[in-house]
């Protein structure tokens, strides 16, 4: 006996060292990257109960299983979302998991497992078991260790990684095999099942380890090395050139356009982008703390960028100090006026430590050449509690007591549904400057768009709807990792009503890939316009538009000046990809005829 644990620790020794636990182990890599893999065991983490019925025997069946396989796939289900890795709950979707081609390795290794336990004999069930324990030991160590660092940095939990821990403890044990003497000539059986144990688990590892290393590779935008060396301004930079170039911007407007953006990005913009982003910023998916945008109206398109402010090391209140610091530098170098944004500062200076931002600077050039600046406020900088009554309070302090009305009675008429998120101003003296306040609408249906869309002074009925249910897919409510929002946009004209209402709708949530953004996006945008999008997704793309989801963001609309003005808001990928998604349902590409339709109502 003392020989085969001897081998045993021996070949646990073997697979902890080997490549696919160096892999789970490689900080470098993000922890939803070495994760990446999961969908792949969705058998192994359906099966894996039965298997161990069958390690048990006839007279275990008897008994109530240890645990409940329900539970177990539902808590392994919400895990895969959590970390965007398949959104799909549908009986399509579990089909695809159970069943799909990236579930061959894991199907193979719990069949060949399942056949060794049925046609073992007690003693050998036995070492079956020491086998799979030192396996499951040495596996579960390591993703519990990428599951804490997932939860810390972004405060979420994997409940799944906890519940598989449990299905390895609740392996039947079969009467003290560390204590069985073994009849002569079954050692060597013995020695041979632990071997056979191990080396199905090193195949199902490297296979394991192949996926998430193809991924890896897909998922990451072309030079990313290239990329991790350069600074923030130079990355930034250029790709503003190559957005602005693709648009037909002059030399002088692309000098502008670089111009503020490396102001608006001093001083921290002069350090390393690296491997992982130092703040976890929420302007995009991957934590670049910049975003570009294409508003596509009039004879050219406006290019535009997002900014978060950053500091070694980045929090909150730093990001609020710099926020504040930049401002100050704006109207010195700029002539940016400040007024406004004094009058309500102190009430979104941040005391909720939960809060996903604090300050936001956006930047466009308009069609006249003339630089525009906004800020982003947080209206939950107190704590979500007090969203409302922030907004109120800076309202009345800016002039537009009326305001509160609508959008309280109007614009969140859902109640808990409808959540306040940015609070933005126009940082202009002139008197069409604008405020705009923000609303998260959670599962909300095209008819729930509609109604807020339809309040707007210039609208025209259906036109809201039939943008959001083509790009979403489905006129229902549904679930997304972010929310549709709605803009409303007030003037000193009126304080009543928005001066416009713009939609936005998060498209990389339900499109499974950009190309499949793109082909959504098709249907809504007359053919001009699309020309002049595509011509600038290209020229931002670093990767081919099918390999990933999430280059293109958000598609806004609204109605001014009586025609549509559509923008879309672009991610440089700095850091990551997301690997394209299944997604449920798919887009409803309308008939020629109805797209015909619907291009005359938005020309």
């Amino acid at each position: 006996m003392k020989r085969i644990l001897e081998h045993l620790k021996e070949k646990q020794h073997d697979f902890a060292g080997s490549s696919f636990v160096a892999f789970l182990q490689d900080s470098r890599l993000a922890p939803q990257e070495r994760l990446s893999f999961l969908p792949c065991i969705a058998p192994l983490v359906m099966g894996f109960a039965e298997l161990a019925r069958n390690i048990a025997g006839v007279e275990a069946e008897k008994a109530e299983p240890a645990s409940d396989d329900t539970q177990h796939w539902s808590l392994f289900l919400k895990d895969l979302q959590v970390l965007e890795l398949d959104a799909s709950a549908d009986f399509s979707g579990m089909l695809r998991l159970l069943w799909g081609e990236d579930g061959n390795q894991a199907r193979r290794t719990l069949y060949d497992l399942t056949d060794l336990a049925m046609t073992s004999s007690p003693m050998k069930c036995q070492v079956l078991v020491l086998a799979l324990h030192a396996v499951g030991h040495v596996s579960m160590r390591a993703l519990e260790q990428v599951a804490s660092e997932f939860e810390g940095r972004t405060g979420k939990q994997l409940v799944s990684i906890r519940a598989l821990r449990n299905q390895f403890k609740e392996l039947p044990w079969v009467g003290g095999a560390v204590e069985l003497d073994l009849l002569p000539g079954l050692e060597q059986e013995a020695l041979e099942t632990i071997d056979e144990v191990f080396g199905l688990a090193t195949e199902m590892a490297d296979g394991l380890l192949g996926y998430a290393q193809r991924r890896l590779d897909a998922e990451r935008p072309a030079g990313r090395e290239d990329t991790a060396a350069m600074t923030f301004q130079e990355f930034g930079n250029a790709r503003l050139q190559v957005l602005c170039e693709a648009v037909g911007y002059s030399a002088s407007e692309i000098q502008t356009v670089q111009r503020f953006f490396t102001a608006m990005s001093a001083p921290w913009g002069t350090r390393r982008i690296g491997t992982t982003p130092p703040w976890r910023s929420d302007i995009t998916d991957d934590n670049t703390p910049f975003e570009f945008s294409l508003a596509l109206e009039g004879d050219r398109p406006e290019v535009r960028f997002l900014i978060e402010a950053q500091n070694n090391p980045t929090t909150l209140q730093s990001s609020w100090e710099d926020g504040l610091a930049l401002n100050e530098r704006l109207s010195e170098e700029f002539g940016v006026p400040l007024e406004r944004f004094n009058q309500v500062k102190d009430l979104f200076a941040p005391r909720n430590p939960n809060a996903r931002y604090s300050i936001w600077h956006a930047f466009c050039l308009k069609a006249c050449g003339t630089p525009a600046i906004k800020v982003y406020l947080n209206p939950q900088a107190q704590g979500p509690e007090r969203a409302s009554e922030v907004i109120e309070e800076a309202l009345k302090r800016l002039g537009f007591a009326n305001a509160w009305r609508f959008i309280s009675e109007v614009a969140m008429r859902r109640g808990a549904k409808d959540k306040l998120i940015y609070f933005s101003l126009d940082l202009s003296a002139h008197e069409a400057a604008r405020i705009k306040v923000y609303i998260a609408h959670q599962e909300a249906s095209a008819d729930d768009v509609e109604a807020i869309m339809s309040q707007a002074k210039q609208y025209v009925p259906g036109e809201a709807y039939s943008y959001y249910r083509t790009l979403q897919g489905s006129e229902d409510a549904l679930q997304a990792p972010r929310s549709t929002q709605t803009c409303l946009a007030f003037t000193s004209d009126d304080d009543a009503r928005p001066y416009s209402v713009t939609l936005y709708v998060p498209v990389r949530c339900f499109a499974k890939s950009d190309q499949d953004a793109m082909k959504r996006i098709h249907s809504v945008l007359e053919p001009k316009r699309y020309a002049q999008l595509e011509q600038a997704v290209q020229a931002m793309a670093r990767r081919p538009l099918e390999a990933g989801v999430g280059l293109i963001q958000w598609a806004s609309m609204r109605r001014e000046g009586g025609r549509p003005r559509m923008t879309f808001y672009l991610a440089t990928e700095a850091y990551s990809t997301t690997k394209p998604r299944w997604v449920t349902p798919e887009a409803v590409f309308l008939p020629p005829e109805q797209a015909s339709e619907l291009r005359q109502l938005l020309s």
